[in-house]
């Protein structure tokens, strides 16, 4: 069984300030400076019959998924509350890009666009995305996003992954699982102890996303977390 550990209320400013930090301070072991291990992998679960036109990347940082798959031509967009790591995904590019503002997101919101790949990257809280923004996507690429978010924020997250993914769409899901408890003697302050990442497993996904989502699992992987043994899972997930 999942043990999600206690949800904690979390303002938005305090949600800010906690990514924040870690992206000030370096803290962003989450960050893969290549292309992800199960993604290379397992690309082509994202297609189905056919390349997907467009995918969403949720809570992206300056992952450098994004430039794979706009190097396939796939229109990309991000999103990530946080500014310093999307300009930083446009600058370790060597991409132009321009700025502007993003108001349907809320008053701080931008929206990066590149002069020369397809690719937007916004800078705003995901609970304030919806499908009218830029439509329906093919795919979603959920690299562990889920098992971030704050879990007061959870529903929100899911229903809107729920609506952006169209009839057919797929989400390529990374999620963490072990066990809360093994955190409890991390030689860390209570409050920079795992959890965020929340483990996750194929039951609390099948709770979630169904009925409107096939959920399969594919792969699992051994992994560290602050000098514990956790694993990572990927699943996909089919919009029926």
């Amino acid at each position: 069984m999942s043990d999600q550990g206690a949800a904690v209320a979390v303002s938005t400013s305090d949600r800010y300030n906690f990514w924040q930090k870690k992206w000030d301070t370096n803290q962003t072991g989450f960050h893969n400076a290549e292309l992800n291990k199960f993604l290379s992998d397992h690309a082509d679960q994202l297609s189905g019959s056919n390349k997907p036109r467009n995918i969403f990347v949720p809570l992206c940082g300056k992952s450098v998924d994004m430039k794979w798959f706009a190097d396939k031509g796939i229109e990309t967009v991000g999103l990530d509350v946080i500014r310093l790591p999307l300009e930083k995904f446009f600058t370790e590019h060597g991409m132009d890009w321009e700025e502007e503002d993003a108001p349907a997101l809320g008053a701080q919101s931008k929206l990066f666009s590149s002069k020369t790949h397809p690719i937007k990257l916004y800078c705003a809280d995901i609970v304030n995305y919806s499908p009218e923004i830029d439509g329906q996507f093919d795919a979603v690429w959920d690299r562990g996003s889920i098992s971030a978010v704050n879990r007061e924020d959870l529903d929100k997250y899911v229903n809107l992954m729920k609506n952006l993914v169209r009839t057919g769409g797929r989400i390529l899901m990374e999620v963490v699982q072990y066990d809360v408890s093994i955190m409890d003697d991390v030689d860390r302050p209570p409050e920079r102890r795992p959890p965020p990442p929340f483990p996750l497993y194929e039951e609390d996904l099948n709770r979630m996303y169904g009925p409107e989502f096939s959920v399969q699992f594919l792969e699992k992987r051994g992994s560290n977390l602050v000098g514990k043994d956790i694993e990572q899972a990927l699943f996909l997930l089919v919009r029926n």
